[in-house]
């Protein structure tokens, strides 16, 4: 058994109604418009009047044919001819000749026809006499009696026609009546369905009401537990000690707590209402002096450290919601951030300091022991020969003994030089010193140490420049100018001369080094600034190969810069770079701007 669906179930009667309503009534035109179509039919086939005017006509006729032999002479039997004909002419046309072949009289009324026209040559002959009337009597006989068989049949024809007709709208009739009354029974049902269904639809009305009454309970209680929640999540996350975002499926901020302000600044720039989660995060990168990884927002979990203005670090964490959304939380890790990076710097010092001990133990053994080996060797041949020199070469002797004892003090001051500033021992106490005081101190001593012919130093300076004013460490900065003096001295020409330029702009002042003497190779030039690197140059000189590498420390510890500005056949040229200091002007204007 098939089982309607409810809803079917609830519509088909309704349907069926209006479907026999339809059918009912569209039976009940279609049979009247028949019944109309069959009276309108017969209104012009009424052949009976037609036949009866004929036989009327013929008797009409044979009256005056009658009149006229009795010498009457209104008689005129010619006008009754001529009805006659008319008559039989209507006959003779269209739906009547159709009407008397479907009863089958058409070839009784050919022949009438026939006789007619029979008649009208013999009525001259009797209107002159010629033609007695018995004659015409007997020649019209046969006319009227075929036009008496037609009209008993045409009247025959006409009653059954007739009794057909009543029949059929009879039936007709009764037919449209009872499909009235369906159609009223139907209208009835639909009426009775329609008021079920106004009366079912007020019922659920009323339960709808009554149904909706209770959800508005329920949702204002679900609403107040969920507001209740929503005030206790909210307290929660204003008190908690990290920062908290949370942004829709769509990246709308959505919920934003004030620890977030504490721990992040231009937090009301970068998140606004109307940006979307992608600037967000692009904005926070920007603000950030470094990051330790991207945040990809199509990972359902992502991390990474933010370094901020001041040497403070956030931990920033993106999680994507089931929902679709993400939460982002901001946690405040500069103790541990500074703690991990100072351990990585003892460990990188660590290294660095067992790197420079193991590689200072190879170099110093070979420098040391060929300079102990020359002061021994020295030595022996004075103690051998004691009075075997004269006091020229007993002089040259002396100054190579003390000059391989200064070697040596040199090479101690810079290894120890170069382990303090791997603990990180050395310290730039920076103040305002005039740049143009100390190159001129070092020029002065390095000219008075060696012999003036063969270390001429040129101090260079531009046009008006009475002082210039740097901001570093007066001990620092006279060690790398004497570096890079003591580095020109050696690699220079016999008798070339030595240049110190000195410039400036707006933030920085400049001095250059220039000496003359053999290019460094170009591939050598990256890995001069390297610890314990000696180019070919420096191979029949003594030395560790730590100079530059100092004196590169110690300017970036002044946050300064020491490079290797060009290496030529014409002149090797070391600038060294360091920060303006600030006149008693600028700080008031500083001072004034921030304010």
């Amino acid at each position: 058994m098939i089982r309607l669906p409810s809803r079917a179930r609830v519509y088909w009667l309704p349907l069926v109604a209006i479907g026999l309503f339809v059918i009912l009534l569209f039976f009940s035109l279609m049979r009247l418009g028949e019944v109309e179509k069959t009276m309108r039919s017969h209104v012009d086939e009424n052949m009976l009047w037609v036949i009866a005017q004929a036989q009327l006509a013929s008797h009409r006729l044979q009256e005056a044919v009658h009149r006229h032999a009795m010498n009457d002479p209104d008689a005129q039997p010619e006008q009754r001819l001529d009805v006659l004909y008319s008559r039989l002419t209507l006959m003779d046309q269209g739906p009547q000749r159709r009407y008397i072949r479907a009863l089958g009289f058409e070839p009784l009324l050919d022949d009438t026809l026939e006789q007619l026209a029979q008649i009208d040559s013999l009525l001259p002959l009797f209107l002159l006499d010629e033609l007695t009337s018995d004659d015409m009597y007997r020649n019209i006989q046969p006319l009227l009696t075929t036009l008496n068989r037609m009209a008993n049949a045409v009247m025959m024809a006409e009653w059954e026609s007739t009794g057909q007709r009543l029949d059929d709208y009879r039936d007709s009739l009764m037919q449209v009546i009872y499909s009235a009354v369906g159609i009223l029974v139907t209208g009835l049902l639909l009426a009775l369905l329609l008021l079920w269904a106004l009366s079912k639809r007020r019922q659920a009305q009323e339960a709808l009401t009554q149904h909706l009454d209770h959800l508005e309970d329920v949702v204002s209680a679900r609403t107040q537990d969920l507001e209740e929640q929503r005030r206790r999540l909210a307290d929660s996350i204003n008190t908690a000690p990290d920062g908290f975002a949370a942004f829709s499926a769509n990246g709308q901020l959505q919920l934003i707590n004030s620890r977030l302000a504490q721990l992040l600044p231009e937090t009301e720039r970068i998140f606004s209402p109307s940006t979307p989660l992608p600037d967000v995060v692009t904005r926070l990168c920007q603000t950030c002096v470094s990051t330790s990884a991207t945040l990809p927002l199509h990972q359902a979990s992502s991390q990474c450290d933010i370094e901020l203005a001041g040497g403070e670090w956030r931990q920033l964490t993106l999680r994507r919601t089931p929902s679709g959304g993400h939460v982002m939380r901001l946690a405040d890790i500069t103790p541990y951030k500074k703690a991990a990076i100072a351990l990585e710097n003892a460990l990188e010092r660590e290294r660095g300091v067992s790197d420079f001990y193991r590689s200072f133990a190879a170099m110093v053994s070979h420098q040391f022991r060929t300079s102990l080996a020359v002061i021994d060797s020295g030595l022996q041949r004075l103690m051998r020969h004691p009075t075997g020199y004269t006091t020229e070469e007993r002089k040259a002797r002396y100054q190579r003994l003390r000059d391989t004892a200064t070697h040596m003090t040199e090479l101690v001051d810079t290894s120890l030089l170069t382990a303090q500033l791997d603990a990180g021992q050395v310290r730039s106490y920076q103040q305002p010193h005039d740049l143009i005081q100390l190159a001129r101190k070092a020029c002065h001593l390095h000219q008075e140490t060696s012999d003036n012919d063969r270390l001429p130093i040129t101090l260079v300076l531009p046009p008006a420049l009475k002082t210039l004013q740097v901001s570093c460490d007066k001990a620092l900065t006279e060690h790398i100018i004497d570096n890079l003096l003591t580095n020109a001295r050696k690699y220079s020409r016999q008798g070339s001369p030595i240049t110190v330029e000195l410039s400036h702009d707006a933030h920085s002042a400049y001095c250059r080094v220039s000496n003359q003497g053999d290019a460094i190779p170009s591939a050598e030039q990256p890995h001069i600034f390297e610890r314990f690197y000696r180019g070919a140059n420096g191979a029949d000189q003594q030395g560790l190969g730590l100079g530059l590498n100092i004196a590169r420390s110690l300017a970036r510890i002044q946050q300064g810069e020491l490079v290797l500005l060009s290496s030529t056949p014409e002149a090797t040229t070391f600038q060294l770079t360091l920060p303006q200091a600030q006149t008693q002007s600028d700080t008031r204007c500083n001072k004034e701007s921030i304010c």
